[in-house]
């Protein structure tokens, strides 16, 4: 795992979300991650949801370089006029999506909180290629496929024992 997040949009607030890649936050090239964003309320226009840039439209499957939007104050990475295909799914809705994926979100109109998960998964740690540091927003749970070294993780009974 690379990245946890917890999205919450309060309601009757304006704050909208750029088109970005999530990549695009991470400073340097890099494989792309897997995204899981999980919907924990009903997504409607209306709240705020995701909407999806598909790479056909966007023109290209690869990282771009993203530029700081000074009225959301978040990275930008595209500047077409493609509003993208908005996401409306019900709560429980889990997505997958490359990290080089453009995506944006709208902002909350509602008097309800709109409210998400995300988990990013990444095959290797992410090394700066500058600093030589791994980037330590990833808690590793897998170690040559045993959770021997993981605090987070604890053996459940055996079968004998059940």
């Amino acid at each position: 795992m690379f990245l946890a997040q917890y999205t919450v949009k309060c309601g009757d607030v304006g704050l909208k979300f750029s088109w970005h890649q999530d990549s695009g936050y991470i400073g340097f090239p890099h494989p792309p991650t897997i995204n899981l964003w999980c919907a924990l309320d009903d997504m409607t226009e209306e709240n705020g949801t995701l909407h999806l840039l598909p790479y056909s439209r966007a023109g290209t499957r690869e990282l771009v370089p993203h530029r700081l939007d000074p009225e959301t104050n978040d990275l930008t990475g595209y500047f077409g006029d493609d509003p993208g295909d908005p996401l409306v799914v019900s709560a429980g809705t889990v997505l997958a999506f490359s990290s080089t994926v453009f995506h944006r979100s709208g902002p909350n109109r509602t008097p309800a909180m709109r409210r998400a998960i995300t988990i990013e998964y990444t095959k290797h740690p992410l090394i700066n290629p500058e600093s030589g540091e791994q980037l330590l927003w990833a808690i590793p749970f897998l170690a040559d496929g045993k959770t021997d070294n993981c605090p987070f993780i604890t053996a459940g009974p055996s079968a004998s024992e059940c």
